[in-house]
């Protein structure tokens, strides 16, 4: 796993997803020092920090034992601070304890940690149906972020979100495909497959292009697993609320589960949306 900060430019964000993106700047934080806006931790905490580390890699791995274990041993130890408290966050949102989770970004925010999980927080926002606030969690990242990835990213949040809750509120289709082409315009991509994300919302491209753009990638296997669940998403997404495809946004999430990791910030969603739709369908 490569570490790096956000002012890091051995981040390339085309070949990294979302989560990667934002659980690789919490390494980057980690290893970087805290900020200013919390008080430094005592200099005999330092010694703990290779254990959230430890605990980082076991989650970005998918052991959810390993790393809780991990981060366990640095509470007993009196170390890890705010970084574990982070840390703890990711493990209980991959979990699906996702109340559980809110406490902790709630706990965080405005400390040294407020920018390492403002992504995986304003995604819990979504998870805990709380669609507004997620909205205007990720609009401000998007006009606030310094990192190009990121800020792609919230844009195609923007777009899901529009779609889900004005499907929600009974628009009618052509409509929110109005909506969603006009506000797409705002948004800039920073990959291929934010591109062609952006595309399928703006009625220019179809489903199969966004996956041929993924599989076109040179990245690792798990890169591209993140990103096919990303895609999974935010393409079932338009074809569920925007074409009323609800069959073939059914295979597309179904997909996107299929070859999700266990920490893939849209696989909660990803359950959730594929579950209304059996639901729906019965």
């Amino acid at each position: 796993m490569i570490r790096c900060s956000h002012f890091s430019s051995r981040c390339r964000p085309g070949v990294l997803s979302a989560l990667a993106l934002a659980l690789l700047i919490a390494a980057g934080a980690a290893t970087a020092g805290p900020a200013s806006t919390v008080p430094a931790s005592p200099p005999s905490s330092v010694a703990a920090q290779p254990l959230v580390l430890q605990a980082h890699a076991q989650l970005l791995a998918g052991d959810l034992i390993a790393a809780q274990a991990l981060l366990q041993q640095a509470g007993a130890q009196g170390q890890g601070g705010n970084r574990a408290l982070a840390e703890q966050a990711f493990i209980e949102d991959a979990s699906g304890r996702h109340m559980r989770a809110r406490q902790f970004y709630d706990a965080l925010k405005g400390s040294d940690q407020a920018q390492v999980i403002a992504v995986p927080a304003a995604v819990n926002l979504a998870e805990l149906g709380r669609f507004d606030a997620s909205r205007k969690a990720f609009e401000q990242l998007r006009q606030q972020s310094a990192n190009a990835q990121i800020k792609g990213y919230a844009g195609l949040w923007s777009l899901w979100l529009a779609a889900r809750t004005a499907s929600d509120a009974g628009v009618k289709p052509e409509v929110i495909r109005a909506r969603l082409q006009k506000q797409a315009r705002a948004i800039q991509p920073a990959s291929a497959p934010q591109r062609a994300l952006l595309a399928l919302y703006q009625g220019k491209s179809d489903i199969s292009a966004v996956f041929a753009d993924i599989d076109e990638l040179q990245a690792p296997d798990a890169v591209k697993r993140d990103l096919r669940t990303e895609a999974g998403l935010f393409a079932g997404g338009y074809l569920d609320y925007v074409r009323q495809d609800h069959s073939g946004a059914l295979r597309t999430y179904q997909r996107a589960l299929q070859q999700s990791r266990p920490t893939a910030v849209e696989r909660p969603l990803l359950i959730q949306t594929s579950r209304a739709l059996q639901l729906s369908s019965r």
